[in-house]
């Protein structure tokens, strides 16, 4: 992780969450198994009982739960000289480094937060209506390494700060 506090001009930084994507393998392992070992359970005739479009009903079901883990799971903080680039579930966001306020990961929080300066160019305000984003692939349950990976990102961000493309 040594190589993960410094980032040098020109480097990526991608962090990904670890646990996370553990615990999506095995639940979506497990709830597989699940659907197919009740499937089986069921008494024949009650099986036979589920026209095609029924069948095809619960399979789709399966399929958007399985989608949702997925793309909890594949979300992901991509930095670089530019800026932030990151996926929250199925939706990504690009935020340039001037646009950075702060970067948080405060106790109790799910993962890393990014406070924005507003767009038009006004100052930053501490209000609740201050825009916001979150940095799923960043999640505290990861221990130190989300804490580190925060840190790095604030590095990246103060040189980005000092020293422009």
């Amino acid at each position: 992780m040594a190589g993960l506090m410094e980032a040098n001009a020109g480097e990526v930084l991608v962090f990904r969450p670890h646990r996370l994507r553990v615990l999506t393998i095995v639940m979506s392992l497990a709830l597989c198994g699940l659907v197919v070992f009740g499937w089986f359970a069921l008494p024949l005739s009650l099986r036979d009982a589920f026209t095609f479009s029924q069948r095809l009903t619960l399979i789709a079901l399966l399929g958007v739960l399985e989608l949702v883990m997925v793309a909890i799971a594949s979300s992901y903080v991509r930095a670089d000289a530019d800026g932030l680039r990151f996926r929250n579930g199925l939706r990504s966001y690009a935020v340039s480094w001037d646009r950075v306020h702060k970067i948080l990961l405060r106790r109790g929080d799910p993962w890393g937060l990014l406070l924005l300066r507003p767009a038009d160019g006004r100052p930053f305000e501490v209000d609740l209506d201050a825009e916001k984003r979150q940095l799923m692939g960043i999640q505290a349950g990861d221990g130190e390494v989300a804490r580190q990976a925060v840190e790095a990102l604030r590095q990246l961000h103060h040189k980005a700060l000092l020293d422009p493309p």
